[in-house]
């Protein structure tokens, strides 16, 4: 993630990197000097996001009727697996979709084109969400929004559980609290939330909250007694029905299709609230966000960019591809199309004009981050490359853990042992 949470990131890097050091094959028809152009863009997503993207690149085609636009989308393990098999033939994408453990990756693997000097407008992007797509000084990535983390839940079974959660703005929770609220609803039948441990972003807001980091300065910024308090934590809700069980929790990937919470199987989730809007259309019931439990003043929330976009350095038209780039997030139009899908618009300005018209599911996301304001803080920074080796190693070890197949200690011992070697 930052907004999908992978279990095929290193394969599909790898095999992206063999070829991009040596192919040649430029990636689009017609060229820069002119004549009709078609660009290819890909993404992972929902459906919600699907369509609002296509219709913007609609629109993006007819304010430049010589630029046709081919798009794609799938799910995240998906998109990252034909990626790969597309960079490899020599046949990849012009502008793609990437997230925080894959651009630094692909950068260092020379795939990404370096954004600098192609005429975006960024003056509008707030720097910290702008950080996030640079790499070695170079601007390789532009933040397609704003997300944050949130709590997304199910009020009737909150309600019906004698649950109060803290929604309003200056309202909070702590973990005491959250732990006993999440108790209570899973004692009616249903877990009171989705097991949390699986993904490495969860653990990073809770290392941020005692007052570490996931990674500093390039080098790992916790060590194997963190992890194992952290999944000790989960295991002891796991036993009294606070969160789900191992055969749900292993089935999560960050999307809505395979949510325990949309499954039914939980009565909350962990997750962006550039999801909300997935989340919203597919539950089929009434759904509300609410801030991460916290115990001190740091909520360990962040303002991070949820996807971006990139540039192929193979692609033969960069500056149509650029030009998409900046119509999707600087443009009125694009902004009133995309609405909230990507979490807040980058720009600005065109937050401003999304949220002050926003109604449903974008006004919900818009809601809640002003609701969040004084929670989150600024985004944590790019993760080093090895990073989605590291984020696929958490989730596998931590499928072994909560399958008993070995100890929190003894798994948490591994992810550290395993994350050093790749980071060196």
């Amino acid at each position: 993630m930052l907004e999908r949470l992978t279990r095929c990131c290193v394969r599909a890097v790898a095999a992206a990197t063999v070829v991009a050091a040596a192919a040649t094959t430029l990636t689009a028809c017609g060229g820069e000097s002119g004549g009709p152009t078609t660009l290819r863009f890909v993404w992972w997503g929902n459906e919600d996001r699907a369509n609002a993207t296509k219709a913007a690149v609609a629109a993006f085609e007819k304010l430049h009727p010589d630029i046709k636009v081919e798009t794609e989308y799938s799910g995240y393990d998906a998109y990252f697996q034909k990626l790969s098999t597309q960079v490899a033939g020599g046949a990849g994408p012009d502008l793609l979709q990437l997230d925080r453990a894959t651009i630094g990756e692909y950068e260092h693997r020379h795939v990404l084109a370096d954004l600098g000097g192609m005429g975006l407008h960024l003056d509008k992007i707030d720097a910290n969400l702008l950080a996030g797509g640079k790499v070695d000084g170079g601007q390789y990535a532009v933040p397609a929004g704003q997300t944050t983390q949130m709590l997304v839940f199910d009020p009737a079974r909150f309600t019906a559980a004698g649950v109060t959660v803290p929604t309003e703005k200056g309202q909070s929770w702590t973990w005491a609290q959250f732990t006993d609220a999440i108790t209570k609803v899973g004692a009616g039948g249903v877990a009171g939330t989705t097991d949390f441990g699986w993904a490495i972003d969860w653990f990073e807001v809770w290392l941020h909250q005692h007052g570490k980091s996931l990674y500093t300065e390039g080098k790992l910024g916790f060590d194997a007694g963190d992890l194992r308090t952290f999944w000790t934590l989960t295991g002891s809700l796991r036993d009294r029905k606070g969160v789900t069980a191992a055969t749900a929790t292993t089935k999560m990937d960050g999307s809505t299709q395979n949510s325990a919470l949309v499954g039914k199987q939980s009565a909350s989730e962990i997750n962006y609230d550039s999801s909300l809007t997935g989340y919203l259309s597919s539950y089929g019931a009434q759904l509300a966000a609410a801030p991460l439990p916290s115990d001190g003043k740091d909520t360990g929330m962040a303002a991070m960019p949820p996807v971006s976009f990139a540039v192929s350095q193979r692609s033969s038209h960069k500056d149509a591809a650029a030009k998409l780039l900046d119509f999707l997030v600087n443009d009125p139009a694009a902004g009133k199309i995309l609405g909230a899908t990507r979490g807040l618009p980058p720009n600005q300005d065109i937050r401003t004009q999304v949220c002050g018209a926003a109604t449903g599911a974008n006004k919900a996301v818009c809601d809640y981050e002003a609701a969040q304001r004084d929670k989150v803080g600024p985004a944590f920074g790019a993760w080093p490359t090895g990073s989605s080796a590291i984020k696929r190693d958490f989730q596998r070890t931590y499928d072994d853990v909560i399958f008993g197949r070995i100890s929190a200690a003894d798994g948490a011992e591994r992810v550290v042992q395993n994350a050093e070697h790749s980071l060196s």
